[in-house]
């Protein structure tokens, strides 16, 4: 199979799922096979059209552009503020919420959002005051469990932390059963905690602040009464807050297909110059949605196996080019030199049904992959 040919199939698949929403795969090759019966007959001008040669399929993945992806920011004082209003959910026990603010609202350095019946988002800032913050360090996805290994997710969630413990230090890790939350830390810029013996740049981090469960320890419950018990999903009030937030662009205009204004199913925040951190909701049109499914940075770089930050390739598997002649074109490149963004989706819904199988809760290693050559 010629090398055009391979990038077409591609983007059939990827196109069928492209969007965001969950759909079938059944029964596209019937459906050529379909179309392949009902061609018409060829009019005296189509007969004269000569047969396309391969140079001609080449025009059809030419290269649109190589110029490099465009550059975001860091988080504004009011865009921190403004994130600090809407993740405004507890799901810590007052103790824990050791900076002094308004009512002590704070556990040091995260605000939260639930978003499902067990998960929920979190910021992480570089200071302990998220008001005072500067800078946004990591994203953060807590799991109810218990402090035990059949609980662990998965090895992206490195650190166990109570709901309820006399203090923040104290509600990291704790005893075989305790209730709480399996957490994973995204980093979104360059930075360095005392568990690093260097710096990192954005990455899943799985050193952050390892708190290991017995080995063998068994119990996994998630029912449990929160602090706050504000579990459950995004209300259509939040998840029109957040959009409104997450207001920055990452492609070209012809990739936002959704009234002109947004991506399918996608809202994204620049963090840093070279990173972005994205919503994607579980319909094409944002403001349609019902419930966040991913929650995941996208990382400015080219498609080469250079790029893929840290080397991670098994969590960011998938590729996307800033410039495209529409969102399903953007999946994916043809070639080295193109940019786009190198993207992790983490799951945040339990039992999401994709085309590829039902993902769980944590970094989705089969989302839409984009193999670089």
């Amino acid at each position: 199979m010629r090398r055009n040919e391979r990038s077409f199939h591609r983007r059939r698949v990827l196109k069928t799922i492209g969007a965001g929403g969950v759909v079938a795969l059944a029964g596209c090759a019937g459906a050529d096979d379909d179309a392949a019966e009902e061609t018409p007959e060829p009019t005296p001008e189509e007969e004269e059209t000569p047969e396309s040669t391969p140079e001609d399929e080449d025009e059809d993945v030419d290269l649109l552009s190589t110029d490099a992806a465009p550059v975001g920011e860091p988080l504004s004082q009011e865009d921190i503020q403004a994130l600090v209003e809407i993740f405004d959910d507890n799901p810590m026990n007052e103790d824990q919420r050791e900076v002094e603010g308004a009512n002590r609202s704070y556990t040091p350095r995260h605000v939260w959002k639930w978003v499902s019946g067990e998960t929920a988002i979190g910021l992480h800032f570089d200071d302990p005051n998220p008001e005072e913050a500067t800078a946004l360090d990591y994203i953060t996805i807590a799991r109810k469990g218990l402090f035990t290994e059949e609980s662990q997710p998965d090895r992206e969630f490195t650190h166990f932390h109570q709901h309820t413990a006399d203090s923040w230090e104290a509600g990291h890790g704790g005893s075989t059963g305790d209730e709480g939350y399996w957490l994973t830390h995204i980093a979104v810029r360059e930075i360095q905690y005392p568990f690093h013996a260097d710096p990192i740049d954005a990455r899943v981090d799985y050193e952050f602040m390892p708190t290991p469960p017995e080995e063998g320890s068994e119990g996994h419950e998630t029912d449990f009464e929160t602090p706050d018990g504000g579990e459950g999903s995004l209300s259509d009030a939040d998840r029109d807050a957040l959009i409104e937030l997450f207001d920055d662009t990452w492609t070209n205009d012809d990739q936002l297909e959704v009234d002109g204004q947004f991506t399918p199913a996608h809202v994204i925040k620049w963090v840093s110059e070279e990173t972005f951190v994205f919503l994607h909701f579980n319909d094409p049109d944002p403001r349609e949605a019902t419930d966040l499914i991913y929650f995941g940075i996208g990382v400015n770089g080219q498609f080469d196996s250079e790029s893929i930050p840290t080397g991670q390739n098994d969590d960011f598997t998938h590729f996307h080019k800033w410039e495209a002649n529409g969102w399903e074109d953007g999946h994916g490149a043809q070639d080295a030199a193109q940019h786009g963004f190198w993207l992790v989706h983490h799951a945040v819904h339990p039992g999401l049904e994709m085309p590829w199988g039902e993902v769980e809760v944590g970094v989705d290693r089969n989302f839409m992959p984009t193999p670089v050559e």
